[in-house]
């Protein structure tokens, strides 16, 4: 027992204790969106971005460059100061948990989505368009209630993957300072995605890094969700090799075909019209699948971190 006692108090486990409590406290604490850190990070984000990028032909390199640039300008002083007060601080696990709490945050993500749920079933579309619309960058205001229930899935799955999952492998792999560095750049990313017109080239720098961050998460994300909602075509789909390359496309055919509703299609971004590939199952969603959907999302967030548990354990005690 002892002995026992003596393995997981290992120093090197702390960060998969910190793990479970900051993922506990933030399915209860949820900080107002006007005074979280991320919102002002976006609000700078979006500010720089709209002074710097124009969609003007022949400046490619030039906005591709700026993109390069933006973050770097908006991360070093931020990087530095926080390091500073990590190399300060008395206790550093309880400053790198502070980051992650901050970083995390997808109750609200949750909580949005069963009010664009409940707005859906009570047929008030207007409610239901304002409230997705914080939640993605495609067009909504001519989205049908089948359209909204299929942008709303497909921000959740996609969401779970880069939004939690990937903040947490973060975390486990190089602390709370990356965790929050990610955390940001996924946020740059998300407001000059370049599939807006005006961040065509800008948004193209942090969007390549994002990939191959989120790359493996995403993996371990959709492995999480099919052992809560598991089919036959959904394990098909996740060894193909085809669909390997692009994690978005394996996100939504994978979980899509885990929960048998079909994804993908025709999207707006502003004006221009993107014709995205159909993935997943082969029945049109229905708007209680949104419940669906949340009610896996929420299991298979304890799966993923029971799986983060387990490897951490193998790979630390007795070591």
């Amino acid at each position: 027992m002892n002995d026992l006692i003596s393995e997981l108090s290992k120093p090197q486990l702390f960060a998969i204790y910190s793990v479970i409590i900051v993922v506990c406290v933030e399915k209860w604490l949820v900080l107002p969106e006007k005074m979280h850190p991320l919102t002002f990070a976006r609000l700078i984000a979006q500010g720089m971005a709209y002074k710097v990028s124009s969609r003007q032909s022949g400046n490619a390199l030039q906005q591709s460059i700026a993109g390069t640039l933006a973050p770097l300008v908006l991360l070093n002083p931020f990087i530095v100061v926080l390091a500073l007060l990590m190399y300060l601080a008395e206790y550093p696990i309880f400053f790198e948990s502070l980051l992650l709490f901050v970083a995390l945050r997808f109750k609200p993500i949750i909580s949005l989505c069963q009010k664009i749920h409940k707005a859906l079933s009570a047929e008030k579309k207007a409610l239901a368009r304002q409230q997705l619309q914080n939640m993605v960058l495609r067009q909504t205001a001519s989205l049908s209630a089948l359209g909204m229930t299929k942008a709303c899935i497909e921000s959740l799955l996609l969401r779970f993957s880069h939004q939690y999952c990937t903040v947490i492998i973060v975390y486990l792999v190089g602390g709370g300072i990356a965790a929050l560095t990610y955390r940001l750049l996924f946020e740059f990313s998300h407001s000059w995605h370049c599939r807006l017109p005006r961040f065509e080239y800008f948004g193209k720098p942090v969007r390549r890094l994002m990939g191959c961050i989120q790359y493996l998460p995403a993996r371990f994300a959709s492995l999480s969700f099919m052992l809560v909602q598991s089919t036959g075509a959904a394990w098909r789909v996740f060894v193909q090799k085809s669909v390997l390359k692009q994690t978005r496309f394996f996100i939504l055919n994978g979980q899509g075909a885990a929960l048998g509703v079909q994804l993908g299609g025709p999207v707006y971004y502003a004006q221009d019209k993107l014709r995205l590939a159909k993935c997943g199952g082969s029945r049109l969603v229905r708007t209680d699948d949104i419940s669906r959907t949340v009610l896996v999302i929420q299991r298979a967030q304890w799966v993923f971190l029971m799986v983060c548990i387990i490897v951490s354990l193998l790979l630390n005690i007795g070591s």
